[in-house]
């Protein structure tokens, strides 16, 4: 039987040339990253300790903005509204990932006819352009449109639904569409995970008498926590700081009545007006809600990712 001749000298050269490696394939996305989220993000500093509307000269406040959105209830009711939604159009959005996006996975994963056809289909949405995704999600929710028309034909309701128009399924909606968005996305990095399990772990699983849910459960599904945990920060810093869909649909209002006002567009209407009740701008207290947004939660985005770098 052969055996390995190698020195550890020669074994340990051979992990520090892997670590050089993966440092420098890392190095430039890390960089870039850098540059374009965490540079603006220390820009909101200086911005934040002062009163300025856009135009005109700056005035220093100090930490006046962030005590007014912490205390006043106009600026804190609003953040704690914004901030609980934010929350509500999270979990739908994670959790269509974390359970259809791995079932399609799977399902992927399975030498079927049409294989590849499927993940072009899944993955098509993604790079779609937000406003593009918005105008479709207004044209196929609207009450007159086609899936409240298939609706009233098989006679599941009797009258069309206004989606978008009610307090209580509009923030869903957002939610569920733009999980369709970017499920190419979540579905890439779990197939990934799953194509990664040994086979013949899989294969001792199935010789031990597993049925296949019992060989996905026991052995897959472990297999993919550092997927779900990388898909779960990427989620949360994306829909704590963007709102487009919204925006784009609702307005700064994030109607009807703010039941889809998140932090992104309470961030909006306080940095450019198009609130009903004030047209006052001030910059500087929108920087003051995106630092106290970012303290929310860069602390669980970066706890995440170390405990994945861990476990990995």
């Amino acid at each position: 039987m052969p055996s390995d001749t190698r020195s550890p000298r020669s074994k340990m050269s051979y992990r520090a040339l892997e670590r050089i490696q993966r440092t420098l394939l890392l190095t430039p996305g890390v960089l870039l990253y850098g540059i374009f989220n965490f540079l603006p993000l220390l820009a909101l500093i200086p911005l934040s300790l002062v009163k300025w509307p856009g135009i005109g000269p700056k005035e220093f406040v100090g930490l006046d903005n962030f005590a007014k959105v912490l205390t006043q209830p106009y600026y804190r009711d609003q953040m704690l509204n914004a901030l609980f939604q934010n929350v509500i159009f999270f979990v739908v959005i994670i959790g269509s990932f974390l359970i259809i996006g791995t079932a399609l996975a799977l399902l992927l994963s399975f030498r079927t006819w049409g294989r590849k056809s499927y993940q072009v289909l899944f993955f098509l949405p993604y790079p779609m352009a937000g406003a593009a995704v918005a105008y479709l999600l207004d044209l196929f929710v609207h009450p007159r449109g086609p899936f409240n028309a298939v609706m009233v034909e098989l006679g599941l309701v009797d009258t069309p639904i206004p989606f978008l128009g009610s307090e209580d399924t509009a923030l869903v909606t957002m939610a569920l569409f733009y999980a369709w968005h970017r499920m190419g996305f979540a579905i890439m990095l779990i197939l990934s995970g799953i194509l990664a399990v040994r086979t013949d772990l899989l294969e001792a699983s199935q010789l031990d008498g597993a049925s296949r849910w019992q060989s996905i459960r026991n052995v897959v599904l472990p297999v993919l926590g550092p997927a779900f945990v990388l898909i779960t920060v990427i989620v949360m810093v994306d829909v704590f700081n963007n709102a487009d869909y919204i925006l784009l649909i609702m307005g700064p209002e994030a109607g009807p009545l703010r039941s889809t006002d998140i932090m992104g567009t309470f961030l909006f209407r306080t940095a450019f007006g198009g609130s009903a009740d004030t047209t006052d701008t001030n910059f500087g207290m929108a920087a003051a809600i995106g630092l106290l947004t970012a303290l929310m939660i860069l602390p669980a985005a970066i706890f995440l990712a170390l405990r994945n770098l861990r476990n990995t």
